[in-house]
């Protein structure tokens, strides 16, 4: 089918779909497909409840895609993935060619809900399989250009097989960003270790690693079940409880070896730590 909205350039195509009572009962199912070669004048904008979601891949160009609140764009590769039962709005920035796919489903809410929520209300998505996912869209576009037959079984697979590529592709990105945080925290904990005896904070920490003193805490808490600045106090403590145990030293050059300013701040802190002095805890038997 020809499509005559303003912006959409000859050799686009869209077709409708009207699921039976099964497929809207169990399936995931599609109610309209489309392939679209638009140039800047396309835009869609949609305040009232379209009744569906909407998977939108990028092909050529770039797609404004505003959902949710905010507004992102879409790059060549990139899949979209709309609510369309809440206002939405997406256009052409310059020339654009893109796939999309209406759908809904039992569970598509649930998918949606869960992507949302660990993405933090992403909906745009670089994904790794973008050859694999045009391929797809191009079949059920196909089938419906060609009137080929295509179980509502089958389509409901294929649309799964769409949102579970955005779901793989999240978790990767979740994986390799949870490495990412895994290398961040070891230099933290290495840049510490190395500078115990010094006069450091936790902004110096953060500026080791490259981020702000408030995104290094929230990450640091995260990972460690701790402050930056409990770890390096608990950190010290351990290493004093070491060279009390292990040397003569007294507890004046102890205090200082391990980063405090002044022995009373340090009997003070390790005192309240282990309800003990640290005379008492060197005198205590192991």
């Amino acid at each position: 089918m020809i499509c005559q909205e303003p912006g959409v350039l000859p050799g686009s195509d869209f077709y409708f779909y009207t699921p039976s009572a099964l497929a809207k009962e169990r399936l995931f199912y599609f109610t309209s497909v489309g392939h679209f070669l638009c140039e800047a004048e396309y835009r869609i904008e949609r305040q009232v409840d379209y009744k569906n979601y909407m998977l939108l891949f990028v092909k050529k160009g770039k797609m404004m895609i505003t959902s949710e609140g905010k507004k992102s764009i879409a790059k060549e590769g990139d899949m979209v993935f709309l609510n369309c039962h809440r206002p939405h709005a997406y256009r052409a920035v310059g020339y654009a060619e893109f796939q999309w796919v209406h759908f809904d489903g039992s569970n598509t809410r649930q998918f949606y809900h869960d992507i949302m929520e660990s993405t933090g209300g992403r909906q745009v998505f670089r994904l790794d399989n973008g050859e694999t996912v045009q391929k797809k869209l191009k079949e059920i576009i196909s089938n419906c250009r060609y009137g080929r037959f295509c179980s509502e079984f089958d389509d409901s697979l294929n649309i799964y097989q769409l949102i579970i590529g955005i779901s793989k592709n999240m978790q990767g990105s979740l994986q390799n960003g949870n490495e990412n945080v895994e290398l961040m925290i070891e230099e933290a904990l290495r840049f510490i270790a190395d500078n115990l005896n010094s006069d450091i904070s936790v902004e110096m920490i953060a500026d080791h690693v490259g981020l702000s003193e408030s995104h290094f805490s929230r990450k640091f808490r995260k990972a460690m079940n701790s402050s930056p600045k409990e770890y390096v106090i608990r950190k010290r403590l351990n290493e004093a409880k070491c060279l009390l145990k292990t040397t003569s030293l007294a507890v004046k050059e102890i205090a200082f070896l391990v980063g405090f300013n002044s022995e009373s701040h340090f009997c003070n802190t390790f005192t309240a730590q282990n309800g003990l002095s640290p005379k008492k805890f060197r005198e205590f038997p192991l």
